[in-house]
């Protein structure tokens, strides 16, 4: 009779989703009227390492990190309307951070804020507008995750 020790151990290995997937990490799709533009935005995480910010776009700060639990937040800002983002997807924000997941995204919050699994990527945007600043609310469909091993050279 065959062993079944080959087929235990397929069984028993680790799923490709278990292991962890380092990404290059872009914001975009963030709806804009001709007249808006992107002043800053801030996410709060749940299970993103980050390895390294690969760029920062001229006249922004940009805050990325996490604490001994899964929690962390990317956010950043610019220092004034002439670094403001006036595009939906701009090209400052393509690519510019190197992060490593441990599972696949978690698109919304599951059980309550106390007891659940947070999304993987929950936060907001500030949007300059011709009447004051407003908030609109950014989500993992905000983000954009290309695999790659490393920033791209500039």
């Amino acid at each position: 009779m065959k062993s079944l020790a080959p087929l235990i151990l397929l069984a028993t290995a680790p799923s490709h989703e278990d292991q962890p997937r380092t990404y290059l990490l872009s914001i975009g799709s963030i709806p804009l009227k001709e007249t808006e533009s992107i002043e800053a935005f801030h996410f709060e995480t749940w299970g993103v390492h980050f390895q390294s910010i690969c760029r920062i776009p001229s006249g922004w700060r940009i805050k990325a990190g996490s604490s001994a639990t899964p929690g962390g937040e990317l956010s950043g800002g610019g220092s004034q309307g002439a670094t403001w983002f006036n595009q939906s997807s701009p090209k400052e924000l393509q690519a510019f951070v190197l992060v490593t997941l441990y599972g696949p995204v978690q698109k919304e919050d599951i059980g309550s804020p106390d007891n659940g699994i947070p999304a993987t990527f929950k936060g907001i945007a500030t949007i300059n507008t011709d009447d004051g600043d407003v908030q609109r609310p950014l989500t993992y469909k905000n983000i954009t995750l290309t695999p790659a091993p490393r920033c791209p050279a500039l």
